[in-house]
């Protein structure tokens, strides 16, 4: 059984300065591009319906394979976003791309907000707002102060 203080360790919050939230891109881009994927491919699954009648062994062994293909997708898709969570980044909109990485300015907490496709970390805004707010960086220097 985990002590408190592991727990605490575990669900502690993460900081990035822009430095170092830009050194997880490369990474955070593979992974973030082929969990798009698989989210695409798992819809398109679930989109699929085959009915099975009595002793229709052809149809039960394409669910049997559909099922499979499923769960098998569904594991990667929940270990990809899990290791993006383990870096300490939040995937905010998984359909466009978004990570979000916790930064403190002035003491107050603020979120990196980054889009895939962006080369850099761009914008930032309040933890209470979503990326429809985001701030361009420029009032923020690069060593995480305004």
């Amino acid at each position: 059984m985990a002590s408190n203080k592991t727990i605490k360790q575990e669900f502690a919050k993460k900081y990035f300065t822009i430095e170092e939230a830009e050194r997880f891109l490369p990474k955070i881009k593979k992974i973030l591009k082929r969990t798009i994927k698989l989210n695409k491919a798992l819809e398109l699954l679930s989109s699929i319906e085959i009915e099975v009648y009595d002793e229709d062994y052809e149809n039960l062994k394409k669910v049997t394979k559909i099922n499979k293909q499923f769960h098998k997708l569904s594991y990667e898709f929940y270990a990809n976003i899990e290791k993006i969570e383990d870096m300490g980044c939040m995937i905010t909109d998984l359909e466009i791309g978004i990570v979000d990485f916790l930064h403190k300015s002035h003491g107050k907490d603020i979120l990196l907000c980054w889009n895939l496709g962006e080369k850099r970390i761009r914008c930032w805004h309040e933890l209470d707002s979503d990326c429809a707010f985001r701030k361009p960086i420029l009032n923020l220097n690069r060593a995480g102060r305004f």
